[in-house]
């Protein structure tokens, strides 16, 4: 019974491990497809009793097509990764069970070198079983958090961090070790039991300061960003107050016309008609430029619109704009700046890569309520999405903006919807007072 029971445990902690490894796996390189929760809770559980189930059987080949098959169907029917084809993420489950079998079989590999050096030979078959799962679980754990999962995910990894990670797994090895040395002078099964309890709970402790050592790798990030968007808001504020400022100076100057006045009065006065005519038009040739253009009441998204139509006219992009009656100042000018200015960024840097038929079309409205923004722009066939975001190839921080955008619709209890379609690009986004 005793045997029985230990042997039951060992599949089951085998089992789980793999299981939150693989779905950990699948979370990070995929989008959920429904975004209710439940379904993939259910799909965990069931998950996991099923590969309990058939690897209890204990046959090595149906184990591995079990896992195989299972994980590769909730990967491609319970999961969206616009970045890569469907035939890679076919491989791509099948290609991590099988580093993760190399994974064990070099932990068994190790445990029996280990043995040997302790000059432990007798142990009962179900203990030493225990012991290589337990074992082999370990490497694997080491071999996924520090190489394996480093080699997909594309960020910074602190010293700090990898310096955790790597005294959690070796003090775990250091105390499996130590258990192992005592193994001669267990008898009873109730001991076994105990000690098999105790490897169990070492692993699950393992994975867990695993986990939250992925967390503050994560928080980093974060707050490396946050830092980033940071800066951005307020660059971009600051250009657009400096630009307000010399659109108010121009304005001045607009107002200062008495002398031409004057000029032109005289010319009448002399009868030079034409003259006169002709000064007129250089005056308003001169000045139109300086005048800015009213869109909105609000002034910082004047300047901002002045200022994007006037590049995309330099960049041979047509700039359409559709404003209704809307009303921002519910809104600091920081964030105006920040919606705005990367949205219409964002479509002029995408239009510059099209070679021709360039065009942005800016539809801005109020209803009651509810501000409604639409942007549509042209585009090259967008090959990486990520959660719902286009990813650029260009640079590694590249789509700060989108994620800065984004943070203060959230403000505004707002959503945003990005498509890309027929080589138009299209920003929707829906926000409240």
């Amino acid at each position: 019974m005793g045997d029985t029971f230990i042997f039951i445990l060992g599949i089951m902690i085998s089992c789980l491990i793999n299981s939150l490894i693989l779905f950990q796996f699948i979370e990070e390189k995929g989008e959920r497809i429904y975004y209710n929760r439940l379904p993939y809770i259910l799909i965990r559980l069931v998950a996991y009793l099923v590969i309990v189930s058939i690897n209890l059987l204990n046959y090595p080949v149906i184990n591995v097509i079990s896992w195989v098959v299972l994980f590769t169907v909730i990967n491609l029917f319970f999961y969206n990764n616009g970045n890569t084809k469907t035939l890679y993420r076919f491989f791509e489950i099948p290609v991590l069970i099988l580093i993760l079998t190399l994974c064990e079989t070099v932990g068994v590999m190790i445990l029996g070198i280990l043995l040997e050096k302790l000059q432990i030979y007798h142990i009962k078959n179900i203990v030493a079983m225990s012991i290589e799962i337990t074992f082999s679980k370990l490497v694997v754990l080491f071999f996924y958090y520090l190489i394996i999962s480093k080699l997909w995910r594309d960020e910074f990894i602190t010293k700090i961090q990898l310096g955790i990670e790597i005294i959690i797994i070796l003090f775990s090895i250091v105390n499996l070790t130590v258990i192992m040395s005592v193994l001669s002078k267990i008898s009873t099964p109730t001991e076994y039991i105990l000690l098999l309890i105790n490897m169990a709970f070492m692993l699950l402790a393992d994975l867990y300061f695993l986990y939250i050592a992925r967390f503050a790798e994560k928080y980093n990030q974060l707050k490396i960003k946050l830092r980033l968007l940071e800066q951005q808001s307020l660059l971009q504020y600051e250009y657009y107050e400096g630009q307000e400022e010399k659109y108010n100076e121009s304005i001045k100057i607009l107002h200062d016309v008495n002398k031409h006045l004057n000029m032109i009065k005289n010319m009448y006065e002399a009868r030079e008609d034409d003259l006169a005519i002709g000064y007129t038009q250089k005056i308003s040739q001169m000045l139109l430029p300086l005048a800015l253009e009213d869109y909105t009441n609000n002034p910082i998204l004047n300047v901002l619109l002045n200022d994007k139509k006037r590049i995309a006219k330099l960049h041979g992009i047509k700039f359409d704009l559709e404003i209704g009656t809307v009303n921002l100042s519910f809104m600091e000018p920081i964030e105006v700046t920040t919606i705005f200015g990367n949205l219409l960024d964002n479509a002029i840097e995408a239009c510059d890569q099209v070679p021709d038929d360039r065009s942005i079309v800016f539809k801005l409205d109020q209803y009651n309520e509810i501000i409604v923004v639409n942007l549509i722009n042209s585009t090259l066939p967008i090959k990486k999405w990520n959660h719902g975001k286009p990813i650029s190839e260009k640079r590694k921080n590249h789509g700060i903006g989108l994620l800065n955008v984004e943070n203060v619709i959230k403000k505004y209890n707002g959503s945003m919807v990005l498509e890309e379609e027929s080589k138009k690009f299209s920003c929707k986004i829906i926000f409240n007072q």
